[in-house]
């Protein structure tokens, strides 16, 4: 039963707590070989009078009253998600979630109308495209069990544009989807 402590000083929303407790269970996952349904996270929210750094207290080192704090910078986290438009939403789908392995997740109805299937791992499908030269170059995924997925793709026929092999990520894969795009997929070593 592996557990997780977090110690932080208040004023994080519940929602801010829930994409952390998320992150940190999907970080345990990939890189600890830790089951979800297994780990424990704990947020213990500790008040700045009881928190010292650098000989001061939390408290002592809050803005002067009146004055503003400074703003933060902007920063860009990372991917978050990517729609891509696809002829046969069907077996675009059975592609990703059934051959690949992506996980569904509810989500909100897109605005234009259109249908919409959102995985965990930051793709969602939509119907609408592709009709001429494809937009994006490749699509890249990290994942565990490469070999094993290359086999299973293998024999559902799947097109490779490249064999398993040991690329600069790790060992790699890239496979066409159901619209040709390319989708690279490797597996870290470890």
């Amino acid at each position: 039963m592996p557990v997780v402590t977090v110690d932080l000083w208040p004023g994080r929303s519940v929602n801010q707590k829930r994409r952390l407790v998320a992150a940190i269970t999907e970080a345990m996952m990939q890189h600890a070989d830790c089951g979800g349904e297994h780990l424990h996270v704990i947020i213990h929210d500790v008040p700045k009078d009881s928190w010292g750094r650098d000989g001061k207290l939390g408290i002592d080192n809050e803005p002067e009253p009146g004055k503003p704090a400074a703003p933060k910078e902007p920063k860009i986290y990372g991917f978050a998600h990517m729609l891509l438009q696809v002829r046969d939403l069907d077996a675009s789908k059975k592609f990703y979630a059934d051959l690949l392995g992506f996980t569904g997740r509810n989500a909100k109805p897109l605005t234009d109308g259109r249908p919409f299937v959102p995985f965990k791992q930051g793709l969602a499908l939509t119907t609408g495209g592709p009709g001429g030269a494809p937009q994006i170059d490749h699509m890249a995924f990290r994942v565990s069990g490469v070999d094993a997925l290359a086999a299973r793709l293998k024999q559902a026929g799947v097109q490779f544009f490249e064999e398993l092999h040991d690329g600069i990520y790790g060992r790699t894969i890239y496979v066409a989807d159901p619209d040709g795009n390319k989708i690279e997929l490797y597996e870290e070593p470890r």
